[in-house]
């Protein structure tokens, strides 16, 4: 009996022995386990650390390239209320003109036509008091062969000159309109720089 209480307790030790290499290998499997999950979720965490920075850097240069547009479309749209306000301004004052500096103009236009044969000149109805036709007659008739219409451009200032079916404006709005373009780059550059 004895023999066989030896062999029972040999047998118990070698299952207690196998038993515990078991434990140890599960335990070892599951601190294996443990630490490719903890690196796996370090890893997951550093890559969306890195997505979320990559998203707030780009986030940030989107608002700070939209800022700059709105920064510069804000300063062209002050600049363009600007020029848009001198050129009111330079009509404005060309409206007001007395009827010498009304004539004094005329008279230059009409010194660049001096050898045509004949001129039409069609005022504007705003314009109509400037000129006499005895200063036609007079003054305007010794720079060029000028005849006054009798038609009128109703609600503008300036004038018109016809020559061989060929209309020249000189209304002013139409010669600001006409100028502005030219003329924004160096007034800007004037106004701006």
């Amino acid at each position: 009996m004895s023999d066989l209480k030896l062999l029972t307790d040999r047998l118990i030790e070698n299952k207690k022995a196998g038993v515990q290499d078991k434990i140890k290998k599960a335990e070892a499997e599951n601190v294996k386990m443990q630490s490719e999950s903890d690196d796996k979720l370090a890893e997951e965490k550093a890559k969306q650390v890195t997505l979320i920075d990559s998203r707030l850097a780009r986030q940030f240069e989107q608002d700070k390239h939209t800022l700059q547009i709105n920064k510069r479309d804000q300063i062209l749209s002050e600049k363009q209320k600007v020029l848009r306000a001198a050129f009111n301004e330079a009509e404005k004052q060309m409206n007001q003109w007395t009827d010498s500096e009304f004539q004094q103009f005329l008279l230059l236009v009409l010194q660049q036509h001096k050898n045509s044969e004949s001129i039409e000149l069609v005022l504007g109805q705003n314009s109509v008091d400037k000129v006499s036709t005895d200063w036609i007659n007079n003054t305007a008739k010794k720079v060029a062969n000028i005849e006054s219409s009798t038609e009128v451009i109703s609600k503008k200032n300036g004038f018109i000159l016809k020559k061989n079916g060929i209309q020249y404006n000189y209304l002013f709005d139409e010669l600001i309109k006409d100028i502005k373009g030219q003329l924004v780059s160096s007034v800007s550059k004037k106004l701006f720089d």
